[in-house]
């Protein structure tokens, strides 16, 4: 069973009073600082269909492909046959995922505003796709799964850098070292009793 993803804005998650889904890792040492939300994919194979934002929804994927964290994500050859969906739909550029095993949904969706930059959309599903695997957000270090991203693509307690720089280096290593720690070990899928929205 898929997870449901939908990408709108950041700050709509914080409007609504859904930041208090966000688990928080406190007093995690420097190696271990990333924050898992204790759902993992079943399987090593995700599949997306991007019906929007193509070739950026493309590139986040790679991102994760190229990290070896044990799960490869691949682009279906139509929606019907995809895991994720990715289409418009979100009011601004950012994002919220809202994560869960839920049994009436057959497909997870990302859903992004059209009028973003699309370097900035790269990001932002690397992002989504990074809860897609389990990851919830990092907020004690530099980290892509970071929920604050300046329009340069630089997250909150990172070093500014041009977004060509975040396009080149999209994930850091607390972002990898989550994503391995819960796909190098044995499966155990955790169903959620309800989805939870994580931005």
């Amino acid at each position: 069973m898929p997870i449901f993803v939908a990408v709108a804005a950041l700050r709509c998650l914080i409007a609504a009073g859904l930041a208090a889904a966000i688990i928080v890792c406190a007093g995690a040492s420097p190696a271990q600082a990333y924050v898992i939300d204790g759902v993992r994919w079943p399987g090593t194979t995700i599949t997306y269909y991007p019906t929007a934002y193509r070739t950026a929804v493309d590139r986040a994927a790679r991102n994760w492909d190229h990290a070896n964290v044990g799960v490869r994500f691949r682009r279906a050859s139509s929606a019907s046959a995809a895991d994720v969906i990715v289409k418009l739909g979100a009011q601004q550029c950012g994002g919220f995922s809202i994560v869960g095993w839920p049994r009436w949904w057959s497909q997870s969706w990302v859903k992004l505003s059209s009028g973003c930059d699309r370097d900035l959309v790269t990001l932002v599903a690397t992002h989504e796709f990074g809860h897609t695997l389990g990851l919830g957000h990092e907020i004690q270090r530099c980290a892509r799964m970071n929920p604050v991203v300046d329009y340069s693509g630089t997250p909150e307690f990172c070093e500014y850098h041009p977004i060509s720089y975040w396009l080149a280096h999209p994930l850091k290593g607390d972002d990898i070292r989550g994503a391995r720690t819960l796909y190098s070990s044995p499966v155990r899928v955790r169903a959620a009793s309800r989805p939870r929205a994580i931005g």
